[in-house]
Order: structure tokens, then C-alpha cells, then sequence
């Protein structure tokens, strides 16, 4: 055994054994709820900052708070979008799109547990288990909501279709019911006594309990299913890193099932945005498995990854996206097109020798006068260069010794 399948078979074997079990069983369908994610982030320690004692951070002690929004007014949670969801951001250890990453530590959370958030996530983040369309009607059923909601003419919840249709005599902008988004939903709206348009229902005082409500917006949240449609995760682990050994980068990932599972297409991204194909991995088939794919040393940055998951009748679903960072001995500065054309868009990219987060960028004129000041991201960034001049400009960004990397940069007409 050569010393890279040795290096292999070891991280494979000493991957975290994900202690957090599915909760939630619906007609043998297993999914997350709220109390296993806290156990999730409690076992990674961040409660120690994340707390309801800590006024000026977000905090998960309940429910309510782990869906609140950050300074910078992106979503913490977007139920069924765990990508476009800022927790996910922040936890899987690339640059994020609000503060810094975390957890603050070297440490990043194991494959398995950022997969469990992920997967929570991903059924429409509920706090309980997530009911059925049946489920719903009994507590319209059992409110008497069907007294007045009966027809077509002034809403009827009697069949699955007909729950989602809108009267049209409503004099309300949003749907009824808006898959995995309940705030937006009329139906959560009126019960929850939060609607913007109409009566709080149901009418006469008779307002519903926090139990009943609270199911109504897992239920919406979770796509609003008719059944259980919660798949078992057939993904439990996806990790990446790079090899001690020849400075690969290694991806591994573990399945729960297979069924009707044809092959991983791997695919990488140079942003996070647009991803190109790297290679193919033949699925298993069946029962719980191992797989990894290797890749070659790669340049300095962050290096973003996901899983095309193609079945055997062609349909596909993606994976989260992992990154890793190659890291640089010293500061690195790089742009491109150069010569540029005025009004252009200029790619930069910027990647620290220590731990800062962004740095500032002087566009200097050849005669010594700063034209501009940018504030830059580690990583790449994108720069219009409007109102510039034709000319001969010099870029200069200071580094980690407070020194000067400077380069030059043609503008043309």
C-alpha cells in the first residue's frame, strides 16, 4: 500500500462518527428537527458565543431566534435553500457575504454535522416534525374553518389541489400557500395573526394554538407535502482537504442510500458561482458507502466544490457546495484584463498571508495622484472601472508587513 491510499484509507476511517440522530420519523421518512441542530451547534461549542446573555449576536436558544436576520440584512435561514441560507455561509469555511467566517477557531465543523444543518435546511428547516396535507385539514377540520371555507367562491381545503387555489374574490396580493416560505403564505399570515391584508382568522376570538400554528409552518416551510415526501439524507458526509502527503486535494463523501443512484459527477468552481465538470465517480448502488475523488495541487485561493447526484432515469439533484482554501506564503495580488478598457470590469484577486478578511486599494495616476480607493475581499472581486482616464495607472495595496505591493495597469481608450 503506497503512501497515498494509506493517507486515504486513514481519513476515511477517522471521519467523526455523526452522534446526532434524525429525530423525526414520518411512515419510516427520517428527517432533522430544531432540538437536533441545537445539539448540533451545541456539540461544536457555539453557544459559548451564540447565547441569549450576549445582546449583540445572534443567538439560537429558541426557535425564533435562529431565523433572525443579521446586520447586513441577509437571511440566517432560507428554509429549503441551505446555499442561499447565511448560517451555511458562514459555517463552511470560504469567504462569506456578512462578517466573518465561523467558528472563530481553526476548527470547522465535520462534514456530518455541517450536513445535518444542511439537510435540515434543505426539508424547510421545521422546528417539530413535519406534518401531512392530512394533518393540516384535521386542524382546519377540528377550528371549524370548513363552516365558511367550503367552496371555491370563498376558499376550500377539502381536497390537496384545491388548499393551494386563491378565491377570486380575494383581495390579497400573496398565495394562499407559498412553498417553503410561510411568512408570505395568507393561510400562515391570518392564523398566525401576522396577515397584511383580511381578517385574523379564524374569526370570533377563536384564535388557533401555538401547537397548531406552529405545525401549519413546518408544514408550509417543508414545501407543504401532500405525504411523506422527506427522503431519507441520502447524503450524510461530504469533507474536503488537502493531503499532508502531495498537497492534493481530496474529496470524500458518505451515502445512506443508493436507490436508483447512477453516478457523483464532481464539479469545481474557481467563485462559487459557475462550476465546470472534474470528474466522475461510478455510484455503488446500494447500502451505505465510501467514496473519494483526488485532484491535483491546485493554485492559491479558495476552491469551491459540489456533487452532481445523476440517477439512472437522467434526474439530478445538487449537493451543498464545499470550499477549501490553498494557502500562500506570502501576500498574493493579481488582475486581469490588463490593458483595460475604460468602463471595463476588472478581476482582481487578493489573498492574505495572514488572517485579514479585506484590505483597502489605491488606483494611482502615473503623475502620483490617487484616482480611487476600493476595499477589496479576500478572494476574487470585481471591479468597474468607470470615469477612469486613459492613461498609465498603478495599483497599491499594502500587506501584512505594511509594505506596498505595487503593479501598473494600462487604460486604454
Amino acid at each position: 500500500m503506497n503512501i497515498r491510499v494509506l493517507f486515504i484509507v486513514l481519513t476515511l476511517f477517522s471521519l467523526p462518527y455523526l452522534l446526532i440522530a434524525q429525530s423525526c420519523e414520518v411512515n419510516g421518512k427520517r428527517h432533522f428537527n430544531f432540538d437536533d441542530i441545537k445539539q448540533v451547534l451545541d456539540k461544536n461549542k457555539c453557544n459559548q458565543c451564540h447565547n441569549s446573555n450576549n445582546s449583540n449576536t445572534w443567538h439560537y436558544t429558541d426557535y425564533e431566534s435562529i431565523f433572525s436576520s443579521s446586520y447586513c440584512n441577509e437571511a440566517i435561514i432560507v428554509p429549503g435553500s441551505p446555499n442561499k441560507s447565511l448560517l451555511i455561509d458562514k459555517l463552511n469555511g470560504g469567504p462569506t457575504a456578512c462578517g466573518i467566517a465561523m467558528p472563530l477557531s481553526n476548527d470547522k465543523l465535520s462534514g456530518q454535522d455541517l450536513s445535518a444543518i444542511e439537510a435540515w435546511i434543505e426539508v424547510g428547516a421545521p422546528k417539530n416534525c413535519i406534518p401531512e396535507y392530512i394533518d393540516i385539514k384535521n386542524i382546519l377540520v377540528e377550528n371549524k374553518c370548513n363552516a365558511c371555507h367550503n367552496s371555491s367562491d370563498n376558499w376550500d381545503f377539502s381536497s390537496y389541489t384545491d388548499i393551494f387555489k386563491k378565491p377570486s374574490t380575494s383581495i390579497c396580493n400573496d398565495e394562499i400557500i407559498k412553498m417553503f416560505d410561510a411568512r408570505s403564505s395568507i393561510l400562515y399570515q391570518k392564523i398566525a395573526a401576522k396577515q397584511t391584508c383580511g381578517e385574523i382568522m379564524p374569526p370570533d376570538n377563536m384564535r388557533m394554538n401555538d401547537v397548531e400554528i406552529t405545525k401549519i409552518r413546518d408544514w408550509i416551510n417543508a414545501g407543504a407535502p401532500e405525504s411523506a415526501s422527506i427522503l431519507p439524507v441520502t447524503l450524510t458526509d461530504f469533507n474536503i482537504s488537502k493531503s499532508t502527503v502531495d498537497e492534493r486535494i481530496i474529496l470524500i463523501w458518505q451515502t445512506a442510500s443508493e436507490l436508483n443512484t447512477n453516478q457523483f459527477a464532481i464539479e469545481y468552481s474557481k467563485d462559487g458561482i459557475e462550476f465546470t465538470a472534474a470528474g466522475m465517480v461510478d455510484a455503488i448502488g446500494s447500502g451505505a458507502n465510501i467514496y473519494h475523488f483526488e485532484i491535483e495541487k491546485t493554485a492559491i485561493g479558495y476552491h469551491y466544490f459540489r456533487l452532481k447526484i445523476i440517477d439512472f432515469d437522467t434526474r439530478y439533484s445538487f449537493s451543498p457546495i464545499r470550499v477549501i482554501k490553498i494557502e500562500n506564503e506570502g501576500e498574493q495580488f493579481s488582475f486581469s484584463p490588463n490593458p483595460i478598457i475604460n468602463g471595463g470590469t476588472l478581476t482582481t484577486e487578493w489573498y492574505a498571508a495572514d488572517k485579514r478578511p479585506r484590505t483597502k486599494l489605491l488606483l494611482v495616476h502615473i503623475n502620483g495622484q490617487i484616482q480611487a480607493e476600493y476595499i477589496i475581499n479576500n478572494g476574487i472581486n470585481y471591479i468597474p472601472l468607470n470615469g477612469v482616464l486613459p492613461g498609465v495607472y498603478y495599483f497599491s495595496i499594502e500587506d501584512y508587513n505594511y509594505g506596498k505591493i505595487i503593479k501598473k495597469l494600462v487604460v486604454s481608450e
